[in-house]
């Protein structure tokens, strides 16, 4: 079906286009949306407007998204994640979570995930460069500062303590992750059965006194 454009659709075509789309694409979405409508000759008469309208509309848009690449030049976007004590992520950091970061700090809703260039979705903490295309003729790169969340943070002050506790008794120059782990579990079952024990004596004392008191 040939339609004509209203309105752009990036990067598909811009308004005052003449394009053949698929039938369906044209009926179920471009036709709905006020995107584009059949090309009937009545219609062709409005191409030449169209274009100098959206000509005029980009020009406006590109300004803005120039600004907003110099605002964001100038900031360090930080993204939090759950890490494990070598700084590997429970997850990755993917174009999308950038593209819905940028878009917080830019109060926009319009920054697309594939707008964003990475090569492969970052696993581990740090810092990294990424390229986004803003707009047409406008591209930037910003930096995005990967960094653990406070919970992991707090985790992994922890294991790191007990792996300084396990090098102190043991004497171990490198103690493994496992060693760690397997330290951490042993001073959790200690307390347990403190407390356990604790909460027995307690009980047998109670018993005690109330046959005192009876008697």
């Amino acid at each position: 079906m040939k339609v004509l454009f209203l309105n752009d659709l990036r990067p598909t075509a811009r308004a005052g286009d003449i394009k053949d789309v698929k039938n369906g694409f044209a009926r179920n979405f471009l036709i709905p949306n006020n995107i584009a409508v059949v090309a009937t000759e009545q219609e062709l008469k409005r191409a030449t407007k169209l274009r100098e309208e959206a000509a005029q509309r980009r020009s406006l848009e590109q300004k803005d998204w120039e600004r907003i690449s110099e605002e964001i030049q100038k900031k360090s976007i930080d993204i939090e994640v759950k890490t494990g004590p070598t700084g590997r992520l429970y997850g990755s950091v993917n174009n999308t979570i950038i593209a819905s970061k940028l878009n917080e700090i830019t109060k926009r809703e319009d920054i697309d995930r594939k707008t964003i260039h990475i090569s492969s979705p970052i696993r581990t903490t740090g810092s990294y460069k990424v390229k986004v295309n803003l707009f047409e003729n406008v591209s930037t790169e910003i930096n995005v500062n990967v960094v653990p969340d406070e919970e992991s943070k707090q985790l992994n002050k922890q294991m790191e303590e007990v792996s300084k506790l396990i090098t102190k008794e043991e004497n171990v120059l490198d103690p493994s992750f496992e060693d760690v782990l397997a330290a951490a579990e042993e001073n959790i079952q200690s307390s347990n059965i403190d407390d356990s024990e604790n909460a027995s004596e307690k009980t047998n004392q109670e018993v005690e006194e109330s046959k005192e008191t009876q008697e």
